[in-house]
């Protein structure tokens, strides 16, 4: 009876030792994936990062399908110029007949080129009137499981932002894209980041905001 005892006391301090060892794991785990998730970079804002917001706002779903109806009623428009301009040829030709040609020459390379050119210039208006202030600086940010914590350089502006105040990000050429749902853009270039971080950071984004797949 006594070595049932003894057997059953030994049993009993091994099982909670072994409880014991699994919560200083789970508290060691959570320790480390807190301590990991935290990226510091750096990002100048020169002509570069301005050129790159501009073109990822062009390359958005939503501006190329404005744009693929601006250039539909061109087609349209340049169809319509030609066959005024072929009516008049039939006719007889006469000084018409190259402004209607001119018309729908016009037209085509609108919808091929110009339409594009047009919002690239309206951005950059916008742009120089909205990003005044901070041409020149640099950006300092901080990803971690929060959120992001920005600091603007040199007069040291800090903005903290929470994950689910992030509507969606996309990896553009060299550059990481957040926005949020009040149009404030976070810019990363990826040369900045090491291989650990920028892998680090990418599992946070995908973890956290959710990814649109933008077309370059």
């Amino acid at each position: 009876m006594r070595d049932f005892f003894d057997f059953f006391i030994r049993q009993y301090f091994i099982f909670w030792f072994y409880v014991f060892l699994f919560l200083i794991y789970n508290i060691i785990s959570l320790m480390e994936r807190e301590m990991i998730i935290m990226i510091k970079t750096k990002s100048e804002l020169g002509p570069d990062e301005f050129k790159v917001i501009r073109e990822i706002i062009l390359a958005h779903p939503r501006s190329q399908k404005k744009r693929k109806i601006g250039q539909t009623v061109c087609v349209i428009a340049a169809f319509i110029e030609g066959l005024f301009a072929l009516g008049t040829i039939l006719d007889r030709f006469s000084e018409y007949t190259l402004v209607f040609l001119a018309f729908a020459i016009f037209f085509i390379w609108f919808a091929k080129v110009g339409i594009y050119l047009e919002e690239d210039l309206v951005f950059k208006v916008i742009q120089n009137k909205a990003f005044d202030n901070l041409k020149n600086g640099t950006i300092e940010y901080i990803f971690d499981s929060d959120g992001v914590t920005t600091i603007f350089e040199p007069e040291y502006v800090t903005s903290k932002y929470k994950w689910d105040a992030f509507q969606w990000w996309c990896v553009f050429k060299n550059y990481i894209y957040l926005q949020t749902s009040t149009k404030k853009i976070v810019l990363v270039k990826k040369s900045n980041l090491t291989p650990e971080d920028y892998e680090s950071l990418i599992s946070l984004l995908s973890t956290h905001v959710q990814q649109k797949e933008i077309c370059h």
